[in-house]
């Protein structure tokens, strides 16, 4: 094959990285606004502001923190391990950072569309204090030069979306499912429209149990909301049939 037939695709460059480098990206870039107003900071003129200049680092700190959480969770720590890294307990860790991991969480678990440009300007800006470290950036980023590794996160992405996006029908569904078995009520019809009602609950468990799978960092809340449709569906089961549920028949621990 001559040079000229290859075919070998070019990297997709609008593509975000896969999360965990994302998350990575994401914290170098603050890192860098750190160190740039550090060095703003440090020379001594009359007109410096004292307080506002150590705000902004405490602001910057934090979110550092925050952005450290989120990529310990894509390595997949758990809260209770990142609560003894943090010193304190798995609670009070997911109490403090919780929401900074469902944000990203939210945010399709990615902050930069098409990194390259972005990890060029900080391997230049970090070679310039260290110019033994060219890539210093980049050589943590593995998925940047990996375009299959880019193109199944982000297929990953984009079902959670539409899981998400069919999860918003089901209150309607369990509304009209609900209406149908009400309006049956003292007909041969209830039993039967009581069964199709648990079975919308059911199916509602089941997408929840596929989101887990596909959103990880929200997998335990997924799965949570799982065992509650189950539940409630069995609840509504049991009340069809006449027979006593799992939760009816075992005692409180």
């Amino acid at each position: 094959m001559s040079e000229t037939d290859d075919t070998t695709p070019e990297p997709d460059r609008r593509l975000p990285l896969v999360p965990l480098d994302d998350a990575r990206l994401a914290r170098a870039l603050t890192l860098q606004q750190a160190a740039t107003d550090i060095l703003a900071d440090l020379p001594i003129a009359d007109e410096y502001d004292p307080v506002g200049g150590a705000l902004n680092l405490a602001r910057l700190a934090e979110k550092l923190t925050e952005q450290a959480v989120i990529i310990r969770r894509e390595q997949g720590v758990s809260w209770a391990d990142i609560g003894k890294e943090a010193g304190v307990s798995r609670q009070a860790a997911h109490d403090r950072w919780g929401s900074a991991v469902e944000a990203w969480v939210m945010l399709s678990r990615h902050r930069q569309e098409a990194p390259d440009l972005t990890v060029a300007q900080l391997d230049s800006w970090y070679a310039g204090i260290d110019p033994e470290r060219p890539d210093a950036v980049s050589s943590g980023l593995p998925s940047l030069h990996d375009p299959a590794a880019r193109r199944a996160a982000q297929d990953q992405r984009e079902e959670a979306l539409r899981l998400h996006a069919e999860l918003n029908s089901y209150p309607e569904q369990e509304s009209d499912a609900f209406n149908r078995a009400f309006q049956a009520t003292g007909t041969p019809e209830h039993a039967a429209r009581r069964r199709e009602w648990a079975a919308v609950h059911l199916e509602h468990a089941a997408l929840l149990d596929r989101l887990a799978q596909v959103e990880p960092l929200a997998a335990t809340e997924h799965r949570r909301r799982a065992r509650t449709q189950r539940s409630i569906a069995d609840g509504i089961a049991a009340e069809s049939t006449g027979r006593t549920t799992t939760a009816d028949a075992e005692p409180a621990a």
